[in-house]
């Protein structure tokens, strides 16, 4: 869909250039200043008698050309491979194409690129509760868009098309170029700020500091001035595309509703501060950190907000709707829960491996591959697979006559991922719409590390009386436990994953459940009910953080 503005705002190479002088004319200043600061010092170190000159324009040449090297190589290091660095400190991931969440997501993605004509997106997730989304993008074409676990939780697919139209327009319209730079080349001086106060701090706290900390300290305020310069051009950048995104979006997908519905409950919740460095706050829909001043409608708030007052926002977009807040807070309605054992569905990928073998003058079975070998299989057992119905030996199944060639050379047999409890096959499923490993007889499920944080933000399923109630048996017994401090680790299970050990614990202390974990591979085995009762002191948490 052709957007005449959209080949407009392409056209911002003179934006890149105005980037790269910034950058010559920031480390000039900052390089004279050292430079200067530097002649003071010796001179005050060598008693000299004489002071020198504070400026020559010989000194200045030199500091330009030293700034200028600087700046280059600064440039080029920093826009190389932009995109993953900054998706490493990100933490981001790519979608797990097996969770149902990740692949509507893949979906919007997918629908939205063909919308805006065909650009190429790439899309990621970022484990985190928090509620956000992101575009990226580099010269080569590359661009990315990412949104949190939380923000997947919380949207419904007509909010989350409003919100993936909006980070598309920042990649069509070119603004998330200029942003990414951005933060690419400015980001590593809040990093350097905080490694420098802790610095001043140990420094000040020694006896012979005097000169060393007033240096540092005059460095400090240096990178402080020049981080407000770097904060400002942001805001001079991000803070009018945001209004630009939010017109794409509406014209992608005729809904102007759903963007504000989208962007009303981000500002409710919590945007992920803390976990997103809030120096790359302009490739966000939103900023990470709250503040009152970003949300007021002043000259300065102005100047100081990298994105618009969400007022504003909401008004301009209801305003398209012809609607008001209090319509919109009425229509945004709580997502439809399902009992726990309807949001439990198998995964079925394929047919199961199973075979009858006819032992004992009977047919019996059918079995899977460890419990044939069991039985005493050999290469003359008569077998037949459940799929195919034939009677055959078993030296002329293709998969029970490899599995037999690796037991006689004293292989392990590959028979999947097996109960630690019971020591029976586990079945993939998705809980709540993430794949996970269950045991059909106990009722035990094997999670990563990573598929409980989406587990845990996820809430579409509800809970009998007997799990709440084993909440708070759980929370009596922490209680207990921790008064008589018979809290212990034991090394009791075997991960089915990696064969290791796995201790039993606490899941945290905030979430006093009892599981076990692998340290290695990082996966963590629920026992029955395990994993539903962490749930709901989870909801339950986040219920009661709400009302406060």
């Amino acid at each position: 869909m052709p957007y005449s503005f959209i080949e407009v705002e392409k056209q911002k190479s003179w934006i890149i250039r105005a980037v790269f002088l910034f950058l010559i004319i920031f480390y000039f200043l900052v390089a004279e200043i050292i430079w200067l600061i530097t002649k003071i010092f010796v001179l005050s170190e060598l008693n000299a008698a004489k002071a020198p000159a504070l400026f020559s324009l010989l000194e200045a040449a030199v500091v330009f050309f030293v700034a200028f090297i600087i700046a280059f190589v600064h440039w080029r290091f920093s826009t190389r491979d932009m995109i993953e660095k900054i998706l490493n400190l990100l933490g981001a991931i790519d979608p797990d194409p097996k969770d149902s969440y990740h692949q509507v997501f893949k979906n919007v993605v997918e629908e939205v690129c063909i919308a805006t004509g065909g650009i190429k997106i790439r899309c990621c997730v970022i484990p985190s509760s928090g509620l956000n989304a992101f575009a990226v993008s580099d010269f080569k074409g590359d661009a990315v868009v990412g949104v949190t676990e939380g923000l997947l939780a919380k949207l419904n697919r007509s909010q989350l098309e409003a919100v993936i139209g909006h980070e598309a327009g920042h990649v069509a319209s070119g603004d998330s170029l200029s942003t990414t730079i951005i933060c690419s080349l400015f980001g590593v001086y809040s990093v350097l700020l905080r490694g420098l106060s802790k610095t001043l701090g140990i420094i000040s706290r020694g006896r012979r500091a005097g000169g060393a900390v007033l240096y540092l300290l005059i460095i400090y305020i240096v990178l402080s001035i020049t981080q407000g310069v770097s904060f400002l051009l942001n805001m001079f950048i991000s803070r009018q595309s945001e209004y630009r995104a939010d017109a794409i979006s509406v014209r992608l997908t005729r809904n102007p509703i759903s963007l504000a519905e989208a962007l009303y409950i981000i500002s409710r919740g919590w945007r992920g501060l803390g976990e997103i460095p809030n120096s790359f706050s302009p490739i966000f829909i939103m900023s990470p950190d709250y503040s009152r001043l970003e949300e007021s409608e002043s000259v300065t708030s102005d100047l100081l907000s990298t994105h618009p007052p969400i007022k504003s926002r909401l008004a301009i977009l209801l305003d398209m709707a012809h609607s008001d807040v209090k319509v919109l807070k009425e229509g945004i309605k709580p997502k439809y829960k399902v009992p726990i054992e309807r949001g439990i569905v198998e995964i079925k990928e394929e047919p199961k491996r199973e075979w009858l073998i006819y032992k004992d003058n009977s047919w019996q079975g059918p079995f899977q591959l460890g419990e044939l070998f069991n039985l005493g299989l050999s290469p003359d057992s008569w077998i037949s697979k459940v799929d195919e119905g034939f009677i055959k030996h078993a030296s002329e199944d293709e998969i029970l006559n490899a599995a037999l060639r690796d037991k006689l050379a004293g292989k392990a047999i590959k028979v999947g991922d097996i109960c630690p409890e019971c020591n029976l096959p586990l079945g993939e499923i998705l809980y709540e719409g993430t794949p996970v490993l269950r045991c059909y007889y106990c009722g035990g499920i094997l999670v990563g590390q990573d598929a409980v944080s989406r587990i845990m933000v996820r809430e579409d399923v509800t809970f009998p009386s007997s799990i709440a109630k084993a909440a708070e048996e759980v929370l009596k017994t922490y209680s207990m436990k921790m008064r008589l401090d018979r809290f212990r680790v034991a090394y009791e299970l075997i991960c089915p994953k990696c064969k290791g050990k796995m201790w039993r614990g606490l899941f945290s202390y905030g979430y006093p459940v009892e599981i076990d974990r692998c340290d290695r591979c990082r996966y963590i085995w629920f026992d029955k009910d395990e994993l539903e009762t962490l749930q709901y002191l989870f909801e339950r948490r986040g219920q009661e953080s709400t009302k406060d």
